[in-house]
This record gives structure tokens, sequence and C-alpha cells, in this order.
């Protein structure tokens, strides 16, 4: 979903759980976040929703106007054709 909007910077995706440290940060990430269920997004440091909110959110236009507000640029990665 990420992926389809290019955004500059590109996002920055930790896979909790095959870390080393996954028993730890698991339940640590389930106590700290207000959603009760990985993966969860965070925009800006702020926590937005699980996959299913986020979604919502893109359904609704309203991912975009959360990301642009963090001060990512949506369309910012992609590669300008060179004039011969």
């Amino acid at each position: 979903m990420l992926n389809n909007l290019n955004l500059k910077p590109p996002p920055t995706i930790i896979d909790v759980d095959i870390r080393d440290d996954a028993e730890i940060l698991v339940p640590m990430l389930k106590r700290l976040l207000p959603f009760p269920d990985l993966p969860v997004l965070l925009i800006g440091g702020i926590a937005v929703g699980s996959i299913e909110e986020v979604r919502e959110l893109e359904k609704d236009g309203e991912l975009q106007k959360l990301i642009t507000a963090s001060g990512s640029a949506i369309g910012g990665a992609k590669r300008r054709k060179h004039k011969k």
C-alpha cells in the first residue's frame, strides 16, 4: 500500500517479529500502542492504526493527508525521464 505512494523519504519498515529481541519488543509495543494487533503504522511518530484502519484512511483520502502533513512527499520518488 505504501509502496504505491512512492513516498520521499521512503518509509522505514521494521519487522519486529523477525528481530532477535522480538520476544521483548512485541509485548512492549502492544502495551505502548493504542492498537491491540500488529502491524501498526506510525506517521511522524504517531500511531495511526492497524492495517484495517489504515486501509479505511486510504479509502477516505485521510492517509495521504496525514503523510503530507508529516513532511513526506507523495509521488516524490518517481524517476524523471531523461530528455535526449
